[in-house]
């Protein structure tokens, strides 16, 4: 038995978001991924200097699979990684120390 042809088209709400990150969870019956995008909420200080006062985080979009189409997602992604990686050079994390004084500030 062959295997059927398959075909490629766009939902007609089909659109490219950019995300500054995702929250991700997995449980034994399903994975959760929100992209969001995340927005400084400036303040302007009596001396006229302005200040992040706060980062709000904007929730996009939120995209359910199950914990295999998790898994596959995350070896496709790492896999991905690896071929760019090898091309480019390493992509750089900021370290865990800045990255935890970013998520306290905001």
């Amino acid at each position: 038995m062959s295997l059927p042809r398959f075909e490629l088209r766009k939902s007609d709400s089909y659109r490219v978001l950019h995300a500054s990150g995702a929250i991700v969870t997995l449980n034994p019956n399903e994975a959760t991924i929100i992209f969001f995008v995340e927005k400084p909420v400036p303040r302007v200080n009596p001396d006229g200097s302005m200040a992040i006062e706060a980062v709000e985080r904007e929730l996009l979009v939120e995209v359910k699979l199950s914990p295999v189409g998790m898994k596959s997602l995350a070896l496709a992604l790492l896999n991905n990684l690896q071929s760019y990686e090898k091309a480019f050079g390493e992509i750089k994390l900021p370290t865990t120390t800045e990255r935890r004084e970013r998520d306290l500030s905001i």
